[in-house]
């Protein structure tokens, strides 16, 4: 399959791109002219541009059978709040971006189209409802934020487009080592922890690996159309606490730490059971084990 790719420097981009060159796709992708494009095992076809860019959306575009979406701007470091001071211009850049490229695409002939959107559509909860009960696939959407709320609009335009069987997919805390390492999730309290600073941080989360991230991508774009057409796919595996993962990096450390108090209840956990339909398997406590083995092996290394 001929597929381009938006966001592909950013974390989940990287995924994206990893998995569908290792198995054989072709791939063009689109970044800035300041994006870092080292780090790939595989390269794609750079096109250098912006999305608001119409000749660079045009050469991104050509011979393309489908798109993922994975562009996001936002404040460094932040996606809920990530609009900062500039509301209107964080609303016109991302979901004008968007819209560019879904009508781009039409014109081009792309034939599936696949939005990355959050978990921060279901934000909120309807009075009433127990917010850590779990929201499956078709669950209403009610946002609490620009970030949600720019999701849920984006959502909303893949019924625009029945044409080009656009759907939704909404991963969840997304880890994973990748490139440059420091960008890698928990790298930063995984140093910590090894330095000996605690941290007061106490929060649950749910979580899912980009690899998985990205072989859900994969069943969305080999899925039939009429299985994803204007629809939303809920992305998560499991859930983490504060004080389970500063625990587990101080263990494979071989240092004791001070544990961050227990947290509450994680609010909206997802049901993925659309996606599991289509096949997908996500990696669970094994794949996260393997994956805080690295992280605490690249973070000790950093310190020699």
């Amino acid at each position: 399959m001929r597929v381009a790719v938006t966001g592909a420097t950013g974390i989940v981009g990287r995924f994206v791109c990893a998995r569908l060159l290792a198995q054989g796709h072709t791939v063009q992708a689109l970044c800035r002219p300041t994006s870092i494009t080292a780090g790939f095992t595989q390269q794609p076809h750079w096109v250098v541009g912006e999305l608001d860019e119409e000749s660079a959306l045009q050469q991104l575009l050509e011979g393309m059978e489908a798109v993922v979406h994975c562009a996001f701007s936002h404040v460094t470091g932040r996606y809920r709040g990530g609009e900062g001071d500039d509301v209107q211009g964080f609303w016109r850049t991302n979901l004008g971006g968007t819209l560019h490229l879904l009508e781009t695409s039409q014109h081009a002939g792309v034939q599936r189209v696949v939005l990355l959107s959050s978990r921060a559509v279901f934000g909120r909860r309807r009075p009433g409802e127990d917010p850590h009960s779990a929201v499956d696939d078709d669950h209403p959407l009610w946002p609490g934020t620009h970030y949600g709320a720019l999701k849920a609009a984006e959502e909303a335009l893949a019924t625009a487009y029945p044409a080009m069987a656009v759907c939704a997919l909404r991963p969840t805390g997304v880890y994973g080592l990748t490139f440059p390492l420091e960008r890698s999730k928990w790298f930063e309290l995984a140093s910590d922890v090894i330095a000996g600073t605690s941290t007061t941080a106490s929060r649950s989360a749910t979580e899912v690996h980009g690899r998985d991230v990205a072989a859900a991508v994969t069943c969305l774009l080999e899925a039939a159309a009429d299985q994803v057409r204007g629809r939303g796919f809920n992305c998560s595996d499991i859930t983490l606490s504060t004080r389970e993962l500063v625990r587990e990096i101080a263990t494979r450390a071989g240092l004791q730490a001070e544990l961050p108090p227990a947290s509450p209840a994680v609010v909206n956990p997802m049901r993925c059971d659309a996606l599991r339909n289509l096949g997908w398997q996500p990696g669970g406590m094994e794949r996260l084990s393997r994956t805080l083995d690295e992280l605490v092996q690249c973070v000790l290394a950093s310190r020699q």
